[in-house]
């Protein structure tokens, strides 16, 4: 019985990849194409043995190379690699070494480099003696999140590198099979191998939770804190993913959805109660939520993390749940009114609108950080929004109107919101500025100033920042086609700035 168990568990956790490929010969022959990689600080042999050791440039501090060590170097007296290495402080390339007798690295003594321009895979794989790799953890990366595969070591306790700083900004890691791993590989979870990943506290590589039926199994995933790499749930009939409740971190990957949450009719609560810290490493954090039941709905306190990071969004079919108490027990408030709304909210929950006559009202919303709900601000007499300086984040759920609104504001010159960042909205446009005092923005300069330091892109006077010119005016052209559709064209008396703008446009339009 125990053999069968044993047997099942093998068919069934299956990691979604295996092991990351590579080819050394277009590999070394991509990086001897990179600038600064000369014959005369490279080593271009397939591997380091007795046979190529003299070929190393010993008086080279930086050398070029795809440095592999394989069972050929295992007779290479220590001394003889330390003697060799003594030189090198970075090395510009990758380091693979696999199926050798190594016990440690102690002579790579002076490396403190790695530029591994390339990405190529760093490999350390099948090497039954190796005790030590800790150079790999004080080693400082000039190119980040390049994959890393450590595995079948059975001496080797890797578990530093993945909680240290100098590989923190890396997702992409294949560790297993050694004597003590990151954490639990990622793989295909279902019904039947969900208790393998009982006391798990981080899960390492690409997850993916699909065709479960038995929600109450999950609870084996309520230790996990940590999730490094992306993650999809799909195809499940989950009310909600409360045995995440514990989860605290999920680092993703630039070149994917990092959390993809789709085609689970029954979801209604998504129940990430710890989750503080999204995080990507060179792009955009994305989230797919889509195909879920109709009154799934996501608590302020989820929505506040999405938004605090740079979050994208595939689709984001949600709406906010109707609790207004929090954990940390800020403030919150409904709106009905500028004249109805306390002094002291802290967080709002609504559409806030301001339009005239509540400009004496506007000092209730300078202790507001954040608003679950659109923020409009229409045909006042307001000249600048100070009085919004701690507003970090407007975000709007279930609906398209822009999340920031300034229109028909004649007397309102500085839009500045100093701490906002990431506003939005599943619309076109998630700040919309029109009608206001004229040159708020005088060139496509400042205009994407704003737009870097909002996080969002801006609609200027029905314009996108690139069509800024130096009076900032526009006029709609009818084209006679769509209502939907119409062509922005800037009036002619443009300043020197955007002259060449002008011309153009002068010439398209003869």
């Amino acid at each position: 019985m125990t053999c069968l168990l044993l047997l099942t568990l093998f068919v069934f956790i299956t990691p979604i990849y295996t092991v990351f490929t590579y080819n050394a010969t277009d590999d070394m022959a991509l990086l001897f194409e990179t600038t600064g990689c000369d014959s005369q600080c490279g080593f271009n042999a397939s591997e380091f043995s007795l046979d190529t050791i003299d070929l190393w440039p010993v008086n080279c501090s930086t050398v070029c190379a795809i440095l592999k060590f394989t069972s050929s170097s295992n007779n290479i007296p220590f001394e003889k690699l330390k003697s060799t290495f003594q030189n090198l402080n970075s090395l510009r390339g990758v380091l693979r070494i696999e199926n050798t007798t190594l016990t440690n690295f102690s002579f790579f003594g002076n490396i403190t480099l790695i530029s591994n321009i390339n990405k190529n895979v760093l490999s350390i794989s099948n090497n039954p003696k190796l005790t030590d790799i800790s150079v790999l953890f004080t080693i400082t990366n000039i190119y980040i999140n390049y994959p890393v595969q450590i595995m079948n070591n059975p001496k080797l306790d890797v578990f530093p590198l993945c909680v240290g700083e100098n590989f923190l900004d890396f997702d992409r890691f294949y560790i297993v099979n050694n004597m003590k791993d990151c954490g639990c590989t990622g793989s295909i979870i279902n019904n039947a191998n969900i208790f393998a990943y009982k006391n798990c506290t981080s899960i390492f590589g690409p997850t993916e939770i699909s065709n479960a039926t038995d929600a109450s199994m999950f609870s084996a995933l309520s230790d996990v804190r940590n999730i490094t790499g992306p993650i999809s749930i799909k195809n499940t009939n989950f009310q909600n993913l409360s045995f995440f409740s514990k989860m605290e971190r999920m680092k993703g990957d630039d070149s994917i959805v990092n959390l993809d949450i789709h085609s689970n009719p029954n979801m209604t609560r998504l129940g990430f109660e710890s989750l503080m810290d999204l995080y990507n490493i060179e792009d955009w954090f994305r989230v797919n939520i889509q195909d879920v039941h109709p009154d799934f709905c996501l608590t302020m306190e989820e929505m506040q993390t999405f938004t605090t990071f740079n979050t994208k969004y595939v689709k984001l079919e949600a709406k906010y749940c109707n609790i207004t108490t929090r954990k940390d027990g800020q403030k919150t408030c409904r709106f009905e009114s500028m004249s109805a709304l306390a002094n002291d909210c802290v967080h709002i929950m609504g559409n806030v609108v301001v339009s005239s006559g509540d400009e004496h009202h506007t000092g209730k919303l300078s202790k507001v950080i954040r608003i679950y709900g659109s923020l409009s601000i229409t045909n006042t007499t307001l000249k600048n929004l100070e009085f919004l300086g701690n507003l970090i984040n407007v975000a709007v759920l279930n609906d398209t109107s822009p999340a920031i609104l300034l229109d028909s504001n004649p007397d309102l010159f500085d839009i500045s919101l100093l701490s906002m960042r990431f506003p939005y909205t599943s619309g076109p446009n998630a700040v919309v500025v029109q009608n206001n005092a004229p040159n708020i923005f005088p060139n496509p300069y400042q205009c994407h100033n704003y737009q870097n330091a909002v996080g969002a892109y801006v609609l200027y006077n029905r314009a996108e920042c690139d069509w800024v010119l130096s009076d900032g005016d526009y006029t709609e052209i009818d084209t006679g086609g769509s209502s939907q559709f119409s062509e922005k064209k800037a009036h002619q008396n443009c300043g020197v700035f955007a002259i060449l703008i002008c011309a153009l446009l002068s010439f398209v339009n003869i």
